[in-house]
């Protein structure tokens, strides 16, 4: 059974990973999704930037440790940062608990209306999120039986040799589209 992956409607979103909230008056609040949290599993340290200080759009902010991997989040829009998030540096598993609410990362003050245009909303995240799901699902699949195949160095032992002679010509199994 595919687990669901919340993405409210009132965010905008850099990507699957990051949501950022308009908070009014030119302040936005960024933090990790549900499916990013799902998919580094366990947080178990984070690091801040400084309040205060200028970043650009997609200049590395924040540095996330996970149990399954590490996420380095690139500012999703100009500005100054205004506050961060103390309490994810104690307690950085409130990013898997609240990602929306008590996970938030931090905070910053626009400084570029334009850096806005390149953020989607919800409903394009959720189409990114099935792209992504059908990708994955049809990439295992295809994998599982590119592995199957590949197990016969002689194909000539093989009773599909016709199939087994189109995976021959795909070295990088990704690119073959028929499966």
């Amino acid at each position: 059974m595919r687990r669901s992956f919340k993405f409210p409607d009132m965010f905008l979103y850099q990507d699957l990973y990051v949501w950022v909230e308009d908070r009014g008056r030119g302040v936005y609040r960024i933090g990790l999704t549900d499916f990013a949290q799902y998919e580094l599993d366990d947080v178990i340290s984070i690091t801040l930037p400084e309040e205060g200080i200028h970043v650009d759009k997609g200049e590395e902010i924040v540095s996330i440790d996970a149990i399954e991997d590490n996420y380095i989040i690139h500012s999703p829009i100009s500005g100054r940062i205004l506050e961060v998030n103390d309490v994810l540096r104690q307690s950085p598993e409130l990013i898997n608990e609240s990602p929306y609410k008590e996970g938030w990362i931090l905070e910053i003050e626009l400084a570029e209306e334009d850096d806005l245009d390149d953020l989607i909303d919800a409903n394009e995240v959720s189409d990114l999120l099935q792209e992504e799901l059908h990708n994955r699902d049809y990439g295992e699949e295809y994998e599982e039986e590119y592995e199957e195949y590949e197990e016969y160095e002689d194909y000539e032992d093989y009773e599909d040799y016709e199939d087994y002679e189109d995976y021959e010509d795909y070295e990088d199994y990704e690119d073959y589209d028929e499966y």
